[in-house]
């Protein structure tokens, strides 16, 4: 009997939430060019059913409530976080931080750590203050602030507990002695790794990175995605998501582990989840398990691994350019001022041939990519395909978009792809790698999103979380202002306007993702999601950007506060 009644009080509360109404906000951005000037949006069941002046929706519609609760908000179109790894966000949850930057997760703030010592200082700090003899697992170390790390260096700060470091990239892990033994990694476990891939495992120094992970990060995963652990740091990132104002997540790139999925639905999945999640294949992962023949028909079985709110969104892919940002494993055109190299995630003649099933297949293909070279062999790629089999509106994303030339502008905009940035990369690397690694006229122009937005091509933010934090508006900041750690703008000429930034959190991260007529704008039709701010990111301060206040979501007609 009380379960019954719960169930009717739940589905009273979602049915009262979900009633025909008319908004009347503060302030109403709908980024719709038909409703410039709006001051209010009926809501019907779960989509927006008009937009125009509030008297003239009163006038119209005079049978329907007017609520009022919003007159203090901006209202705006729902955020939408297109890029975004549930499970490496999970397990960041779960860790401890001690990143280059700031970083708050609910309660518990950590502060940014830019120097070898006081990172060893913090994690000698977090060793001694366990109680339990569990592993010390932590999150953001990088190379280029905190010096080498080796697992000499973590056996001197235990040899007794299990220590893992987690790069920022997420591409390189670093285990002391004690860490090797308990995930039961002995070095015989590297003979499978081809030449290139062993050059990127060292045994010795504990350290694995990219390609070089392949056979130790099955025994890795096994702990660090054990359903207890990744349910409990996906129920954290589930909350830390909705805080941030999002509407909706994708996933580009989803591992092919069925195991795994079915914790995200778990999680994720439920009527009470405050967003939709949609995923989409990682053609590496699914490289792993099988062979070309059989890459689009078992691409399409995972239509069936999504469930509730979570789903796979059909006829896209994940292909892999070259190596991570935060590791400066990208290939450049002109390489690194130390002569070490980037490193290709994809080899060439596997890329070319995974590009050419899913292109000829009518998929939309998004291509990670970070180094200028990088982005020269998917244009190249596309090129040839374009040319062999053309296809109208093919939408390929260049996703992260770390490194390009100016050159490549041009014939970017020729074939037709569309950008999906991390402007993240700005502020906390510009200053960084313009000293160490690349240099400075290069590294002011990474990222380069002026010229994207001069060439009229479409342009969308993402945060690739946990490279950054998933905050929309911390991305239209950076975006916007690229003030990096110098306390410097980055290339000036490479900021774009506030307009430009929020279209990219919102209309044009659904375009990206093929949805942009059930997203993105407060436009009849759509879905009735929107973002409430406490200030309107196109008229305040552009300096004040990431500290606007946001006070809750509406998905889908039903209000999710705080």
């Amino acid at each position: 009997m009380l379960r019954f009644l719960l169930f009717l009080f739940t589905s009273f509360s979602l049915l009262s939430l979900a009633e025909d109404r008319i908004i009347i906000p503060k302030d109403l951005v709908t980024l719709d060019s038909d409703y410039p000037n709006a001051t209010a949006v009926l809501i019907r069941d779960d989509r927006i059913h008009a937009v125009g002046a509030k008297e003239d929706l009163i006038k119209e519609f005079p049978n329907t409530p007017v609520d009022s609760t919003h007159k203090n908000d901006v209202l705006i179109p729902g955020f939408i976080e297109h890029h975004i790894h549930p499970l490496l966000a999970a397990i960041t949850m779960n860790s401890e931080i001690v990143a280059i930057d700031d970083w708050t997760v609910l309660n518990k703030k950590s502060t940014g750590i830019r120097d070898r010592e006081g990172y060893l200082k913090k994690l000698k700090e977090l060793e001694s203050s366990m109680n339990t003899n569990d592993p010390l697992i932590s999150w953001g170390f990088h190379h280029y602030f905190h010096g080498k790390l080796t697992k000499d260096d973590l056996d001197k700060i235990s040899s007794d507990r299990p220590i893992l470091i987690i790069h920022r990239s997420f591409h390189e892990f670093i285990m002391n002695s004690k860490a090797l033994e308990f995930f039961g990694i002995a070095k015989e476990d590297l003979k499978g790794l081809n030449a290139e891939e062993k050059k990127l495992a060292n045994y010795e120094e504990g350290h694995f990175s990219e390609r070089g992970l392949i056979m130790v990060m099955p025994k890795i995963m096994q702990f660090l995605a054990a359903p207890q652990r990744i349910i409990g740091g996906l129920s954290i990132t589930e909350e830390y998501i909705h805080k941030q104002g999002i509407t909706l997540i994708a996933n580009p790139g989803a591992m092919y582990n069925k195991l795994t999925q079915g914790a995200k639905n778990y999680v994720f999945g439920d009527t009470d989840t405050p967003f939709r999640s949609l995923f989409i294949p990682s053609a590496l992962y699914m490289l792993e398990h099988f062979n070309n023949s059989e890459l689009l028909e078992e691409t399409e079985a995972l239509l069936n691994w999504g469930e509730g709110k979570v789903q796979y969104l059909p006829k896209h892919i994940k292909l892999f350019s070259d190596g991570a940002m935060y590791s400066q494993n990208m290939v450049l055109r002109d390489g690194y001022l130390d002569g070490h190299q980037g490193v290709w995630l994809m080899e060439e003649d596997i890329f070319k041939e995974t590009f050419r099933i899913y292109w000829d297949a009518g998929y939309q293909i998004h291509i990670h990519q970070n180094g200028d070279s990088g982005l020269d062999r998917i244009l190249e790629v596309l090129e040839e395909n374009m040319a062999r089999n053309p296809r109208d509106d093919h939408r390929t994303t260049i996703v992260h978009f770390g490194y390009s030339a100016f050159d490549q502008i041009e014939k970017m905009k020729q074939l037709g792809v569309i950008v999906s940035a991390n402007p993240y990369y700005v502020p906390v690397l510009s200053d960084l790698y313009s000293k160490v690694g690349i240099g400075y006229a290069r590294s002011q122009e990474m990222v380069r999103l002026g010229d994207v937005a001069r060439a009229n091509i479409k342009l969308s933010l993402h945060s690739d979380m946990p490279m950054a934090p998933a905050s929309p508006l911390a991305l239209i900041h950076a975006a916007v202002n690229r003030i990096n750690y110098a306390n410097e703008v980055a290339g000036p000429n490479q900021r774009i306007s506030s307009l430009n930034a929020l279209k990219g959190v919102t209309l044009n991260a659904a375009y990206v993702l093929g949805l942009e007529s059930d997203y993105g704008s407060i436009s009849p039709g759509k879905y009735a999601n929107f973002t409430l701010l406490e200030d309107n990111p196109l008229t305040v301060d552009h300096l004040l950007i990431k500290d606007i206040k946001v006070k809750g979501t509406i998905v889908e007609g039903k209000l999710f506060g705080f």
